[in-house]
């Protein structure tokens, strides 16, 4: 426990001793004792503070303090006060100038908490990556690691490649997950699910009554925060009717389009139909469609620009989103596409000939 104890002591010098509107200068100070703390001396120069050193013919550079083992440059570290935003890049960018020039694989930002940052090469990045974030909080956990890393007595080049290894494998773990999660997102896993329950009940049904079945029903896949693809759920389609449901903004605006775009597709002569038909046979001859093109195909439609700005918003008073506008340019909202579809080859079908 004493390396704890060492800890909670940094968290008293680097956070609750300091005053609100302590200097950066005088948070400077207090971090060269933290790390006299852990076993550095400045004294006999393990601690090198705003150290002067020539770079090439012209260029010089003025860590604010470097960690070093005799003539062995160990890690820079950058000291900001502790009332300054840490997410400003120009902190890193500077931290990891250092870093290149020094030829450090690594650097520690310190302000009102603690950032560890790696070489970028080593995570196949330009640019230096967070491998921690480290809270100025008693007892952390983090905190214990820390001291174990870099305190004099305990530190090696060996613990710290470890260290680094076992942290580029999160990065690029959490990366795997992320890019997954993106391809979910952007991918119609939604047909694939259906798929697969279809294959599965055709297993005991036959196929004419597992698709009377489906015709019914919709795969709706959300994540954790119901805004995008992610969670799968397998929900009746809603029938036309006027209860009041409970739910997110994005649910209740489904709801609006199941009750509704069936409708307008049914009765073409409404305003709302006539700009979403338009929309639809624009799309089938190009896509992107813009603004404009719409624009210009509804030209005959009266009070176009409010029935559209109606159909591209949420809200209680609009008709139903069915349009998403970047740019724009005009697609159909995501959650929304594939019901808009379906509905628009019925009345296709309807309308042949």
């Amino acid at each position: 426990m004493e390396n704890l104890e060492k800890w909670n002591e940094l968290c008293f010098i680097l956070s609750e001793s300091i005053p609100s509107n302590a200097s950066e200068q005088v948070f400077e100070l207090k971090v060269i004792q933290a790390f006299e703390k852990l076993g550095w001396s400045h004294f006999k120069r393990e601690i090198s503070v705003r150290e002067n050193i020539q770079l090439g013919a012209s260029n010089r550079i003025m860590p604010d303090i470097i960690i070093k083992s005799g003539e062995t440059n160990l890690f820079v570290i950058e000291v900001k006060n502790p009332s300054a935003d840490l997410k400003n890049p120009s902190y890193q960018n500077q931290l990891s100038s250092y870093m290149r020039m020094l030829r450090l694989n690594f650097g520690i930002l310190i302000g009102n908490e603690i950032k560890i940052f790696v070489d970028g090469s080593l995570v196949g990045s330009n640019q230096s990556e967070l491998l921690e974030r480290i809270s100025f909080k008693k007892d952390n956990p983090q905190g214990l690691n820390f001291i174990n890393l870099f305190q004099k007595d305990t530190f090696s080049n060996e613990n710290i490649e470890n260290y680094i290894q076992k942290k580029i494998e999160t990065i690029k773990e959490n990366q795997i997950i992320k890019n997954l999660k993106n391809e979910i997102i952007k991918t119609e896993y939604s047909e694939y699910l259906k798929t697969e329950l279809k294959n599965k009940l055709l297993i005991e049904h036959s196929e004419s009554v597992v698709e009377k079945v489906l015709e019914d029903f919709k795969i709706k896949v959300y994540d954790s925060t119901q805004t995008e693809i992610q969670r799968t759920i397998y929900a009746q389609s809603p029938q036309n009717d006027t209860e009041n449901h409970n739910g997110t903004l994005q649910e209740l605006e489904l709801e609006k389009i199941y009750r509704k775009v069936p409708v307008w597709f049914n009765k073409p002569n409404q305003k709302n139909s006539q700009i979403l038909i338009n929309y639809m046979k624009l799309r089938e001859q190009k896509t992107p469609v813009t603004f404009f093109e719409l624009q210009k195909s509804c030209e005959r439609i009266k009070n176009f620009s409010s029935g559209y700005q109606g159909m591209k918003t949420i809200s209680e008073r609009n008709n139903a989103k069915v349009f998403d506008e970047v740019g724009k340019i005009i697609s159909l909202w995501e959650p929304g596409k594939s019901f808009v579809e379906k509905e628009y080859k019925r009345y296709l079908r309807r309308n042949k000939g």
